[in-house]
């Protein structure tokens, strides 16, 4: 959770201040957040396209019971394949290998969303469709709050850091002592993902260079696909009240 860090921790692009977002010509500024924002919606699609082979080809289920039975390991792979998709979006390399890297980091993302779909397709499917748009509908209000209110974000990178390790910490430990982690901490991690987003919207808008729309979609794609999943738990907890 927290690969928008990255940017300001190392920025693999070490672009002059004058190829940044906010200092570019208006015309090259909005050219560069309609591309990230079209790769957004590009990996939405592909992990739309992914979970249907998985559901289709009964492979979600298969990944729900590996998971399950090897939860620790689980995190800890998925952790090693996000950091290595993550380099390669936001490297100097080719194109090519930054694209590369968006999809290993979608198709990861696909298949920790798997199970929580699989669970919520047998309980109500239409809760998938009410946990998409309210992801949606939350994340075009607070990329709405960032451009109305011209307010920098940026001052949230601390805070969100110290949250995700928390949350990771807190992961681990359920998975090591079995605890159940309930629908408090998965409201705590919404507020947290709402907050990486207003965060990451920021660097889009005024940090970022104008060739970092690959990199700029990642930060947010994942952000959506976290939301997603956490939200998606909160009503599958609320429906079996």
């Amino acid at each position: 959770m927290n690969r928008s860090l990255q940017y300001d921790q190392h920025d693999p692009y070490e672009a002059p201040v004058s190829m940044l977002a906010v200092d570019a010509q208006l015309s090259d500024r909005l050219s560069f957040i309609r591309r990230v924002y079209t790769h957004v919606f590009g990996a939405l699609a592909l992990m739309v396209g992914i979970e249907f082979l998985l559901f289709k080809t009964g492979l979600a289920f298969t990944l729900f019971q590996m998971i399950g039975q090897a939860w620790i390991l689980a995190i800890f792979a998925f952790m090693a394949i996000t950091w290595v998709a993550e380099r390669m979006a936001f490297s100097q390399a080719s194109t090519a290998v930054q694209y590369a890297g968006l999809g290993m980091f979608v198709a990861v993302q696909s298949v920790l969303a798997a199970p929580i779909i699989a669970i919520a397709a047998a309980k109500n499917p239409d809760l998938i469709g009410q946990a998409a748009f309210l992801t949606l509908a939350i994340t075009g209000g607070l990329t709405l709050v960032v451009v109305l209110s011209n307010v920098d974000f940026s001052f949230l990178r601390n805070i969100l850091f110290l949250g995700a390790i928390a949350a990771l910490v807190i992961s681990i430990a359920a998975a090591i002592w079995g605890f159940h982690l309930g629908i408090v901490f998965s409201g705590a991690i919404v507020v947290l993902m709402c907050g990486y987003i207003l965060y990451e919207t920021s660097l889009i808008m005024r940090h970022l260079p104008t060739t970092a729309h690959v990199a700029g979609a990642l930060m947010i794609f994942g952000s959506i696909s976290v939301l997603f999943r956490q939200i998606l738990i909160i009503l599958v907890r609320m429906n079996e009240d």
